[in-house]
């Protein structure tokens, strides 16, 4: 039992240390608390190969890299179904910036402005929304 009694003592020190996960989503919100998001909405053309649209989507991931994006969020639309929900996109992006002149920033950055010139030939239709919450 004495053996036991400084592992039990060192797994409680961690745990009180670590922060709760509710903790940590304040923080987040907090930081984010007035964000400028940004989300960009993709039709793809008809007949985009399954290869196209696998490398678009890839790519897509190296955005989350650019170092004034604070959060990433991207997919193909919910399987929600009501008559007000916009759905007929093929695949969204949403990111979340400290302000316009992060977003802008990554406007222009060099990952951004690739791929646009990479994947843009397969594109029927881009939407883009900005809220900003300044």
């Amino acid at each position: 039992m004495k053996k036991l009694l400084p592992l039990l003592a060192l797994l409680i020190f961690s745990i009180a240390c670590q922060k709760a996960p509710v903790e940590i989503e304040k923080e987040v919100e907090t930081d984010l608390e007035n964000a400028f998001v940004h989300t960009a909405y993709f039709w793809y053309k008809e007949g985009s190969s399954a290869e196209e649209i696998s490398a678009f989507e890839a790519n897509s991931e190296k955005l989350r890299n650019i170092e004034t994006v604070q959060a990433f969020f991207a997919g193909p639309p919910a399987a929600t179904n009501r008559a007000i929900i916009e759905n007929t996109y093929d695949y969204a992006i949403v990111f979340l910036f400290k302000n316009l002149e992060d977003q802008e920033y990554y406007q222009e950055h060099p990952i951004h402005k690739q791929l646009i010139v990479d994947h843009e030939h397969m594109w029927e239709r881009v939407m883009v929304t900005d809220v900003d919450r300044e």
